[in-house]
């Protein structure tokens, strides 16, 4: 590690690429770790571990991959069974990061794609109350993952969404809330840059609320590509995060300027730009690293 923070990159953005070609670009760029999506069927534990031993890297975390409309990845559904289902796919998650030496599994309360209650419509007191609802059941839902978790040594941290992708918790109050009242040690919170910036209106004083509770961060610009190409102040991000001693990995999320980032991950003149977008990215944060302890000037 060259500064500070240690650096990362979540390996969903590649679109599947196999897994040694992540760690071979990440390794050259000198990064520190990788973020695993969290499809436990997929990743051979094994050969994850040859992998960190091979390129010095470490997992960083397991990302949980809830998207709407995998109703049985839904922590919140209304339907018990399936939420039975979205914690046993936790626990998988859980038993993954064990095996691979990951500290945490990430979570968001409600899927990504989903942003209403189930049955709320257009009726305003029906969404309050089934929203209610569902951030008791999505509560309750973690709590019973957390267990399994604290039982392999393993944190779950949840992750904020912004409102136009899932509705339950968007801001990093909500998410600290939403933590506070599962009430589980083993129950932390991650932030995502491109979530903050649109739903806290001082990132700063969201990173000096969530304070120790903050484990893990995603990092993109504010147009969600590298960092350094949109207008999200890092150098202000990277201040806060000392001022409480965070001692987490930046994860990094660079994606494509394009609609749907599943489908322009994979076109070949974005494929083509994946070694640029990480190597600037992280040249970008450590020369604000440097200037940390500069007085501005003027």
């Amino acid at each position: 590690m060259v500064g500070k923070f240690k650096y990362a990159v979540s390996n969903w953005i590649y679109g599947g690429e196999d897994l040694e070609l992540t760690y071979r670009r990440l390794s050259r760029a000198g990064f520190d770790g990788v973020e695993l999506v969290g499809e436990p069927d997929c990743l051979d534990p094994e050969r994850v571990l040859a992998l960190n031993r091979e390129y010095g890297l470490k997992v960083a975390s397991v990302l949980s991959w809830c998207l709407w409309p995998i109703a049985s990845r839904d922590l919140a559904h209304p339907d018990p069974g399936l939420r039975g289902q979205a914690v046993e796919y936790i626990a998988r998650n859980v038993d993954l990061a064990s095996a691979v030496g990951a500290p945490m599994v990430v979570v968001i309360p409600a899927p990504a794609g989903r942003p209403a209650p189930h049955g709320a419509g257009d009726d305003a007191s029906a969404w309050q109350r089934l929203a209610q609802t569902e951030w008791q059941q999505a509560a309750d839902s973690v709590r019973k993952a957390a267990d399994y978790a604290a039982k392999r040594g393993v944190l779950i941290a949840v992750e904020p969404i912004n409102r136009f992708e899932s509705y339950l918790v968007n801001s990093a109050a909500q998410g600290v809330a939403f933590v506070r009242a599962v009430d589980r040690e083993n129950v932390k919170l991650h932030l995502d840059t491109f979530h903050m910036h649109i739903e806290d209106p001082d990132i700063q004083d969201a990173i000096r609320l969530a304070g120790p509770l903050l484990v893990n961060m995603h990092l993109s610009d504010s147009n969600r590509q590298a960092i350094g190409r949109g207008h999200f102040d890092f150098r202000g991000l990277l201040r806060a995060l000392s001022a409480i001693d965070y001692a987490g990995y930046l994860v990094l999320e660079p994606l494509p300027a394009h609609p749907n980032p599943f489908i322009g991950g994979r076109l070949e003149e974005h494929r083509a730009r994946r070694d640029d977008d990480v190597t600037d990215s992280i040249a970008f944060l450590r020369g604000l690293e440097r200037g940390l302890g500069q007085r501005p000037a003027g």
